[in-house]
């Protein structure tokens, strides 16, 4: 069933909101339960993206292959930036557990290291990895994949 942004009126258990994105309405998932993480995943390869802010525990999610995250942002507001270090954009499997097998903005942070944006970037990840990331794990396995991207940041910052 397509649920249309205006038949949404606020917040509901299930949906935050959907967004049309080229031809189709994604559904957007406030803090989803399992069964559905598994609605909101894309069909073919279950997946969905993801937006985390840790400072209130919230998590967002959406079918991975109907829109990404420049799609999706702008409707929760400037907080859901990834250019806050509270939030975490990415991606996750769904089947045949729930885990986090991406980080959209790492690689990009990570890429700008050797420029004259290090000390950002330096400073963007250690708060980061500062916060406690624990409580996503309720909705997928997240804090293994984190805590490699934590160790990948340190051996850089000891090269």
């Amino acid at each position: 069933m397509l649920i249309k942004a205006e038949d949404i009126v606020g917040i509901s258990e299930k949906y935050f909101d959907a967004k049309q994105v080229r031809a189709s309405y994604v559904p957007i998932y406030l803090n989803p339960t399992q069964s559905e993480l598994l609605e909101a995943s894309s069909k073919d390869s279950k997946r969905v993206r993801f937006t985390a802010n840790t400072k209130n525990q919230t998590v967002y999610v959406w079918d991975a292959m109907k829109a990404v995250h420049y799609d999706i942002v702008h409707l929760l507001g400037s907080d859901y930036l990834d250019v806050n270090p509270h939030i975490i954009g990415g991606l996750a499997d769904v089947v045949p557990r729930p885990e986090m097998v991406s980080w959209d903005n790492f690689h990009h942070v990570m890429s700008v290291m050797p420029s004259s944006s290090r000390a950002n970037a330096i400073e963007f990840l250690t708060k980061l990895f500062s916060y406690n990331w624990n409580w996503l794990d309720k909705y997928f396995q997240a804090t293994s994949y984190i805590n490699k991207r934590k160790y990948e940041f340190e051996q850089y910052l000891k090269k």
